[in-house]
């Protein structure tokens, strides 16, 4: 659980907006039609002050990356927003329920007693037993998804409920052990737009999604690509930021961290989004100024080959803008520093096309990747509390439970202090 900011419409039951292509090699430009080209960041957020959010499906809900990655999406963006967060992702569940308890025994347990105002559903691998598509198993699966969706709607009547497409079974990148069942799986997924129809719940597809990248990974990079979904069931940790990135789309969230463009002439910020600018100065050849920021980027692995693969290959960073433009500069290298931190040396040119610095080891990610350890260390006990709950008995479980909540309770306290965003001083000096 935790967390924060804003008022939202109600999510249609839309496909989430087309995507866009990113890479490394191109400029800035790009990542601004791509965020041009998905208008639903203009609406408002769908996340409420108060709110509180429930992740419900199976293993890949349970390994609490796609789930920690949203809150870090949520609460990076828009640090003032007070909202709640619990995953009640089991491994091995389907809609009927599993080894944790049948299905009106989850939602009792693991659901109802969070009274959630949001809930998303994603179920679908497992429900086709590991076989090519069958009619039987998907007529119960069809049936199965319904009557959860009552028992959820019953735990929690004022519950806003978001269906998410399951993950495809991985036969893109690899070979397989279960012949066929990709097209199970995309059934599953493929069913679910008309189940949210019927239900009239909106729908988000990570299935198309993460088929694409995939597609795309394995045309890039073979080696890296079959790294995605190593086991062709479970997302590695870095493809769960495109799950999450599919949800916050949806969610029409700001794309935006921070943009601002300033002249090097006439000492000015000419432009500024969701920060302020002061203090701009001049002293010999090199320019400083501050900046409060509202949000901060997100906490990427820039230390791991294959999220930054991840990140190359996708649209990511046209939903992480963090952006510094700077005009009038005389021809040249230059280089950059906040808070006494070197971060890179640009180009006058590279400047005025705009830099990205969300892309980059700031001082404003080091804060980011704080935030998130927070999280990391909170799931564990989290995730130590639900295997406590479904999996042992005895006469001190309450007293246990109520050990490890503390402990979460301390995490989020870290967590919610490293959103806390300080003044930055940024300097831009002539460079060799």
């Amino acid at each position: 659980m935790i967390s924060r900011e804003r008022n939202t419409q109600c999510l249609h039951p839309e496909a989430a907006p087309s995507r866009c292509g990113w890479t490394n090699a191109v400029s800035l430009a790009v990542a601004l039609l791509c965020a041009a080209a998905c208008p639903l960041h203009a609406q408002d957020f769908y996340l409420h002050n108060g709110d509180r959010v429930t992740f419900y499906g199976d293993s890949i809900t349970a390994q609490r990356f796609y789930t920690r990655d949203v809150q870090d999406f949520a609460e990076t963006r828009y640090p003032t927003l007070q909202v709640m967060y619990h995953n009640a992702g089991v491994p091995g569940d389907k809609v009927t329920g599993g080894y944790a308890g049948k299905a009106p025994a989850r939602v009792a347990r693991d659901v109802q007693p969070w009274n959630p105002t949001v809930i998303t559903v994603m179920l679908g691998m497992n429900d086709g037993d590991y076989l090519p598509p069958d009619a039987t198993i998907f007529a119960d699966y069809q049936s199965g998804y319904e009557k959860l969706l009552d028992l959820l709607r019953a735990a929690a009547p004022q519950s806003r409920i978001t269906l998410i497409e399951n993950t495809p079974y991985d036969e893109i990148t690899h070979g397989t052990e279960f012949a066929g069942y990709m097209a199970t799986t995309e059934q599953n997924a493929r069913a679910t737009p008309a189940l949210g129809q019927r239900e009239h719940l909106p729908v988000i597809d990570d299935c198309t999604t993460v088929e694409n990248l995939l597609e795309r990974a394995r045309a890039a990079n073979p080696s890296f690509a079959a790294l995605l979904v190593p086991d062709r069931i479970h997302p590695a940790e870095p493809l769960h930021w495109i799950m999450a990135e599919s949800i916050m789309k949806a969610w029409h969230v700001n794309p935006v961290v921070s943009s601002v463009t300033l002249s090097a002439s006439s000492l000015s910020a000419t432009r500024s989004e969701r920060t302020q600018v002061s203090s701009i100065s001049v002293s010999g050849s090199t320019i400083t100024w501050d900046q409060q920021d509202e949000a901060l980027p997100l906490p990427f692995n820039f230390e791991n080959a294959l999220m930054n693969f991840v990140v190359e290959i996708s649209d990511l960073a046209a939903w992480d803008q963090e952006i510094l433009e700077v005009n009038d500069l005389q021809p040249g290298n230059y280089k950059l520093t906040i808070d006494g931190k070197s971060i890179a040396t640009f180009s006058a040119h590279q400047l005025s096309a705009g830099i990205n610095l969300a892309l980059l080891k700031t001082p404003m990610w080091d804060q980011a990747r704080e935030y998130d350890a927070a999280l990391a260390r909170r799931s564990q006990l989290e995730d130590a509390d639900f295997i406590l709950l479904a999996e042992t008995t005895g006469l001190d479980q309450p007293a246990a439970s109520r050990i490890l909540r503390a402990g979460e309770a301390q995490f989020e306290l870290k967590a919610e202090a490293a959103l806390r965003i300080p003044r930055h001083r940024y300097s831009l000096s002539p460079a060799p």
